[in-house]
């Protein structure tokens, strides 16, 4: 995550064309401007307001980046933890005004008992596949109250018309992986990030790993180009 926390850092100090240049596994590259990081709350998706509405409680903010949402949720009084494995964004997310940071992956994490966990901006893609889901998901248990819930939002890149993406996705198939899996490594001013693997997860299959793992999921709002939120609880 090196060259995005770079990205963050020189956008934060000025440098507001920062972006970083995303190489998927095929060859595909895809820049990304880091200004949509810093989004206030006018500038947020109706999808993003809904999945704000419905935080309650003790609320954990998972890949918090450098706080869009930790922030607005402080403004609507409540407690958040705001956590992110990048330094240079959780040292942004403090200078910004989010009030409890912890850089940290949420496995490493010591706290528990929320009331919501908060995943957005397609966070949840950090489980990697659907058995990386299913392994989330039962560790949500340990972390939430027995009447907490997960809020989500996700891709269903099976909506793409997108030549490209569809050949991708069947090279997936025949690789024998979930379609929705990409890998990409980051770079940001020559400096080249380590690969990673990131899940974009349908809303079927979302259910089938929450009914596999003791969960409901309901899907709450679908947006444009296959973009959702969802909602996993007891």
């Amino acid at each position: 995550m090196e060259p995005f926390g770079l990205a963050l850092k020189d956008y934060f100090e000025g440098k507001i064309d920062a972006k970083i240049i995303f190489h998927r596994d095929d060859g595909l590259k895809h820049d990304y401007f880091v200004s949509h990081c810093f989004r206030n709350g006018k500038e947020f998706s109706p999808l993003e307001h809904h999945a704000l509405e419905l935080c309650n409680g003790k609320v954990l903010d998972i890949g918090a980046g450098v706080g869009p949402d930790s922030l607005e949720l402080q403004t609507l009084g409540l407690k958040v933890l705001a956590i992110d494995i990048s330094p240079h964004a959780c040292e942004i997310m403090k200078k910004r005004g989010v009030k409890n940071v912890k850089c940290t992956s949420v496995y490493d994490l010591d706290e528990k008992f929320f009331d919501t966990i908060l995943l957005m901006g397609r966070a949840i893609g950090f489980v990697e596949d659907p058995s990386g889901l299913k392994n989330f998901l039962n560790y949500c248990k340990i972390l939430l109250n027995p009447d907490g819930h997960v809020l989500l939002d996700s891709l269903d890149v099976r909506m793409t018309t997108n030549p490209d993406h569809l050949a991708y996705h069947e090279r997936n198939r025949q690789l024998g992986r979930y379609f929705g899996e990409i890998g990409l490594q980051m770079e940001y001013k020559g400096v080249l990030g380590e690969k990673f693997r990131l899940l974009h997860i349908d809303p079927q299959t979302l259910k089938d790993c929450a009914q596999d793992t003791g969960w409901s999921c309901e899907i709450l709002y679908k947006g444009e180009n296959g973009n959702y939120l969802a909602r996993i609880s007891k």
